[in-house]
């Protein structure tokens, strides 16, 4: 049981609630009754004039503070100190009265309703220049991918807006729209959106982006999104100090070097012993042994022996560095309230409460396949691991501005284009067997322009230039 559940729901807690429950019932009662006051009075506007006391009375019943207001209203301020008791009666308006004695929830609550307003209006106010893009459009205050019947989330929207401004010239303030074609920022975040279009759960998606951005989590050009995880390395006779190598090498090469691994040979200095010592090099022979090309040694990792993991919980799966790790989806959990359910777990930040494992490993995960995701962790049904992470590292890679993610996953991209409109198709199948109510729906057409865009990446992978 999780310190949240903990705490919720002990005896002790029910205990200290016994002191509280008579005074949330009476406040129920006035707290509505208080908010709107508060709503219809602020804006009135006061003329100056002698004082006329503005409730009707007021009186003090066991250092419980009560008002009356001119219509009958009953406002209580339980405890009330007796400074409060004489500002009220030095008030000179209703709405004054009406704001001293709210409590702070009310107030807080006050507080949160304006803050979601002005966010709204910021939103509402971008608007504009998010529909010159041709890329999305406005429906009853929302914003729609062209072609998508699901509404973007507000952070999401904020985070298109940003990019898109960055296009507007500053002298006649026109959208520069050719720009967003080449932006690789754009053009994830629309790749992503699209992906979470896919997923069966309306309400994951509508969450998603809001939890990665919260916990620091990378979305790649693909639109896939890397995290982490815990496995258990199974003991083989070969030692796995290849595959770290291997692993680490490619993905670094191409995440902070920006360069690629097909121009990389491994090579291995076996007179020093074991561990065995391996290197780099831009030339594919050398003084040690040469092993081969990195590219090549990295896409083999699947066969070799000694990549070979397992999860610590059922030891039931076959992971490995390079290979899709899945489970069934009907198998799942699709709650969004609890992350200790059913489900290949990731975080960003919980590295090691996750999976409770001897390895951490970096992985790329589809927004479609999402399940479920909680404050700092979520579940999945599928993941492609990329790369063992040393211990020191797994609770700073994700963090590390030098580490970028953008380009990592091109294996897995290829994996996902294929029999994608069957696929998409099968995962809204699969949520209506379980569930018999709400279900969101998603119509062929949109399934049609959701496969329509993400195919694009596939001309992407068979275009691609290999920079040197």
């Amino acid at each position: 049981m999780s310190e949240k559940q903990t705490k919720f729901l002990s005896l002790s807690w029910f205990k200290d609630q016994l002191t509280e429950v008579t005074k949330s019932v009476a406040e129920k009662i006035v707290t509505k009754k208080i908010e709107n006051l508060v709503e219809q009075l602020e804006n009135e506007v006061v003329i100056e004039k002698e004082y006329v006391k503005p409730y009707l009375n007021s009186f003090t019943i066991n250092e419980n503070f009560i008002v009356i207001l001119n219509d009958g209203q009953q406002l209580i301020k339980f405890g009330a100190s007796q400074e409060l008791i004489n500002s009220v009666k030095k008030a000179k308006s209703e709405a004054e009265v009406v704001e001293l004695m709210s409590t702070e929830e009310v107030k807080q609550e006050k507080q949160e309703k304006k803050k979601v307003e002005e966010e709204v209006k910021l939103i509402q106010s971008n608007f504009d220049i998010l529909t010159e893009t041709g890329d999305f459009e406005v429906k009853d205050d929302s914003v729609y991918m062209v072609g998508i019947n699901r509404s973007l989330p507000k952070l999401l929207i904020n985070k298109f807006v940003e990019v898109v401004n960055k296009y507007v010239d500053e002298v006649d303030e026109q959208l520069q729209t050719d720009y967003l074609k080449e932006d690789v920022e754009y053009q994830s975040l629309i790749r992503f959106w699209y992906w979470c279009a896919a997923n069966p759960r309306a309400e994951v998606a509508d969450k998603l982006y809001d939890f990665l951005e919260r916990n620091s989590f990378k979305i790649n050009k693909f639109g896939f999104f890397a995290a982490l995880r815990n496995v258990v390395a199974v003991k083989t006779e070969n030692n796995k100090d290849f595959v770290d190598f291997i692993s680490n090498s490619y993905n670094k090469i191409k995440g902070i070097w920006k360069k690629s691994p097909k121009n990389y040979w491994v090579h291995c200095n076996m007179d020093s012993g074991l561990p065995y010592t391996y290197t780099l090099s831009t030339k594919e022979f050398s003084e040690f042994n040469d092993l081969g090309n990195l590219e090549q040694l990295y896409l083999n990792l699947p066969n070799l022996e000694e990549n070979r993991y397992t999860d610590n919980y059922t030891k039931s799966f076959d992971i490995r560095i390079g290979q899709v790790v899945n489970m069934k989806p009907e198998d799942c959990s699709w709650s969004t309230e609890d992350c200790g359910e059913a489900g290949l777990h990731f975080t960003s930040n919980e590295i090691h409460y996750v999976g409770c494992g001897d390895t951490s490993v970096l992985m790329l995960i589809n927004p479609m396949k999402v399940v479920g995701i909680g404050t700092s962790k979520g579940r999945c049904y599928e993941y492609f691991p990329i790369m063992t992470v040393p211990r020191e590292e797994a609770t700073s890679i994700l963090h590390d501005t030098d580490f970028d993610t953008i380009d990592l996953g091109e294996e897995y991209a290829d994996l996902q284009l294929q029999n994608l409109e069957q696929a998409i198709k099968n995962g809204f199948s699969v949520e209506a067997k379980k569930h018999e109510f709400n279900l969101p729906t998603i119509s062929t057409k949109e399934i049609t322009n959701i496969v329509k865009s993400l195919s694009e990446i596939k001309e992407e992978l068979n275009n691609r230039v290999v920079s040197i």
